[in-house]
């Protein structure tokens, strides 16, 4: 359709880092307002446009570009998960295992997210934001919740899967795993929920409760598994105001999630 090439026409031009050059920062999101504006029938051309957004390699507006159609859409129904998503996805994993930039996969995951919950569970995509937006806000809580534990001493968790909702003053932070992001719906995990006598979450709390999140990275961990095979394994570094850092990553056996607290 034509909003799309037109999309691909402009991020034709990269930047010595591969980075797309745009005539305007806003262009994609303009040139998305413009369309609505001018009568696009979203609900019709959504999973076109869906399946195509990662092209336009606009880190920026990805997030408002996906709000902004959903706010537009009149019914969920037009959403075809399957179709919508597919490329998003396929980028995502491009983007973490070969490209290794696991900031920009984690953008494309969040939208991914924000686009699943919005037609699976109607979670509300304006409440969705990237990580960064929490930022010197303060922890008030925290709520761990585990697939399968494999060790729970009060220097490291390891575990299946994980979920991790961290509020703050404002925002609430999720962390699925490898990927982390602002989402200020109803807070919602199929795991079990960490018991109050752990003793990691005991660790945690001490140490996060109160304190601000000063920076998050997103760091890469190279594993090698055979003689000419490896890993990337991304890691999430928060940075708090006592200095201490929760870390997020995989065990030594790159099978299960591990979380640490660093001291």
């Amino acid at each position: 359709m034509l909003l799309v090439q037109c999309w691909l026409d402009a991020s034709l031009k990269f930047d010595e880092n591969g980075n797309s050059i745009l005539p305007d920062k806003d262009f994609n999101l303009k040139l998305l307002k413009i369309f609505i504006d001018n009568g696009l029938d979203v609900d019709k051309y959504i999973n076109n446009i869906l399946g195509d957004i990662q092209f336009t390699y606009d880190r920026e507006n990805f997030i408002p570009m996906v709000q902004l159609l959903l706010e537009n859409l009149k019914s969920k129904k037009s959403i075809n998960l399957e179709k919508a998503l597919d490329g998003i996805g396929t980028e995502e994993s491009y983007y973490n295992c070969c490209t290794v930039d696991h900031e920009y996969a984690n953008i494309l995951s969040t939208m991914y997210e924000m686009i699943e919950k919005y037609v699976e569970r109607n979670d509300n995509p304006k409440k969705y934001a990237i990580f960064n937006e929490i930022f010197e806000q303060e922890i008030i809580s925290i709520n761990l919740y585990y697939d399968d534990l494999k060790i729970d001493n009060s220097n490291k968790f390891i575990a299946d899967n994980v979920d991790i909702f961290i509020k703050c003053e404002k925002d609430k932070l999720d962390i699925l795993n490898k990927y982390i992001f602002i989402n200020n719906n109803k807070e919602v995990s199929k795991y079990e929920k960490l018991d109050k006598n752990s003793y990691f979450e005991k660790k945690l709390k001490e140490k996060l409760i109160g304190q601000k999140i000063i920076d998050i990275k997103l760091k890469n961990k190279i594993k090698d598994l055979a003689p000419k095979t490896h890993a990337n394994i991304t890691v999430i570094e928060i940075t708090l105001s006592n200095q201490c850092k929760f870390i997020i990553d995989m065990d030594e056996s790159v099978s299960f999630m591990r979380l640490r607290i660093v001291e």
